[in-house]
């Protein structure tokens, strides 16, 4: 059931902004109504609707916190009719208007992310290297990414999800970059990231993932059959224009300071982003490319 229960949470993700009932989902999941509602809360945690409304109020957050996006477009993007249904919601759940929201200097999740920055800076330091180096926006390029497709595994959620993701990721990278092997898909990456909005949703309910990430035009009957075999989840990133940065160092080093850059770089307005889901990709065992998606007209 867990494998039903990850397509489940993965569904609300890729719906964000639709409007669909529990009866759709376990439709798609071809299981009784009541045997999904009881086996998504016993496996996750939490009701389904619980879920979904929570995901989208956290990424609502994330928009508020780090986007050019006016409320009215944070509600529409985050699957509310009405600017009022949405500042409702939202006042009820994070117990500040979205516009209080906004004007936050430092969120309550922030300051583990914070603190575990500055225990990798110190890191670096000891190592006679400069984080602050890489990790600088003259660094950066930008590039455009067309509407792509993302194929994706759960590698973990609650406890310590970015712990067991490490501990996960070799084999799991070996997995999807076989598959590419096979299919010879040049133009494909491998990537990480988190399916939540950074640092809006705590960090022992964010779910981690790993996958290959290509552009729609580069897929093939065969990626699409060995995805349904490999159990993949199917997500569509739509086209857009991304900040890239090159770091030297692998994808568990770099996450954490690259949540500082965007925050810092946000805050003093170099950009705004135009989504919450920036990603990693695995160039080379101590080679990141960090993208981050931004608001073209802001910049």
């Amino acid at each position: 059931m867990e494998l039903l229960a990850l397509k489940a949470l993965c569904f609300a993700d890729d719906h964000v902004s639709d409007p669909f009932e529990m009866k759709h989902v376990s439709d798609w999941l071809g299981i009784s109504y009541s045997y999904f509602y009881h086996s998504f809360t016993q496996v996750i945690g939490e009701p389904y609707w619980q879920y979904v409304k929570r995901h989208r109020l956290e990424l609502s957050a994330g928009l508020l916190r780090h986007s050019g996006y006016n409320i009215s477009e944070v509600a529409e993007r985050s699957g509310y009719a009405t600017v009022a249904a949405f500042t409702k919601a939202f006042t009820q759940y994070f117990d500040k208007s979205p516009r209080s929201f906004r004007k936050i200097p430092t969120l309550p999740n922030e300051q583990r992310t914070l603190l575990m920055v500055d225990a990798i800076v110190k890191a670096f330091d000891k190592k006679g290297d400069t984080l602050s180096t890489w990790f600088n926006f003259e660094r950066t390029e930008m590039t455009y990414l067309p509407e792509s497709m993302l194929y994706y595994t759960i590698l973990s959620r609650g406890k310590d999800p970015v712990a067991h993701m490490i501990m996960k990721m070799t084999r799991e990278e070996l997995r999807l970059r076989k598959i590419l092997e096979v299919l010879d898909l040049q133009q494909a990456k491998v990537i990480t990231s988190t399916l939540d909005a950074v640092p809006v949703t705590s960090y022992e309910q964010m779910s981690m993932f790993a996958g290959i990430f290509l552009p729609c035009k580069e897929i093939t009957q065969g990626l699409m059959t060995m995805a349904l075999a490999e159990n993949l989840m199917a997500k569509r990133i739509p086209a857009g224009h991304y900040i890239k940065l090159q770091v030297p160092m692998d994808f568990a080093m770099a996450g954490i300071p690259m949540y500082e850059f965007i925050d810092r770089y946000v805050k003093e307005g170099v950009f705004k982003m135009s989504g919450n889901h920036f990603f990693i990709s695995m160039v080379a065992p101590n080679v990141s490319e960090i993208y981050i998606p931004y608001m073209k007209q802001l910049l």
